[in-house]
């Protein structure tokens, strides 16, 4: 009987572990990349508001399931506003959402707080066809200068990203790249690598 009972109290543990794993197991979704369009000009003035569409399907691909599903709770878009300044060794843009008031026609957004001044994160809504979430963004300018916004991972639908604007702000340690300065902590890309960022001047 002993052994028996001993047998019982060191399989019990495994076999509860095998039936909590099936029962906690949890869905890993991957998700589509944002499509963005944005106001597609080169130039505005301090009265103009600058109006950036993201666009994703509502659905996203369960590897558990290995199928498509619908996401209920949508992947946020990340991306990034910087001035250009006059460049450094390292770098020749310098983090700027103060520099303009920021409003929303559809979806919400909100400051990532390792950099306040650099990083907007956009929560879209579900649109009435419940095909796609979508967010629309507005940025209005109040200082004059030359800009970049930079997607985490969004592709950018405009064909034209206005790349000519970057050419008076060369990096000498750093040739034919963007060096990013966002509070204080500098990352580069290559201009040749990159299709995530617009380019736009204020005058």
């Amino acid at each position: 009987m002993f052994k028996k009972t001993l047998k019982f109290v060191l399989v019990a543990p495994l076999l509860m572990a095998f039936q909590c794993e099936d029962e906690f197991e949890e869905s890993t979704l991957v998700f589509n990349l944002y499509k963005v369009n944005v106001t597609a000009q080169s130039n505005f003035s301090l009265n103009d508001t600058i109006w950036i569409t993201g666009s994703i399907s509502s659905k996203a691909f369960d590897l558990t399931l290995n199928d498509s599903v619908f996401a209920e709770n949508p992947q946020s878009d990340i991306f990034s506003i910087y001035k250009f300044i006059e460049p450094t060794e390292v770098s020749n843009c310098k983090d700027a959402i103060d520099k303009f008031d920021l409003t929303y026609d559809m979806g919400q957004f909100s400051t990532l707080p390792r950099c306040e001044n650099a990083q907007l994160q956009v929560i879209p809504e579900l649109e009435s066809g419940n095909m796609f979430y979508t967010y629309k963004i507005g940025l209005k300018p109040n200082s004059t200068g030359d800009y970049v916004i930079s997607w985490q991972d969004g592709v950018i639908r405009n064909v034209e990203r206005n790349e000519f604007i970057i050419n008076n702000y060369p990096i000498e340690n750093h040739p034919n790249q963007i060096g990013f300065n966002r509070c204080d902590n500098v990352s580069w890309r290559f201009l040749n690598e990159s299709e995530r960022e617009y380019y736009f001047t204020v005058e």
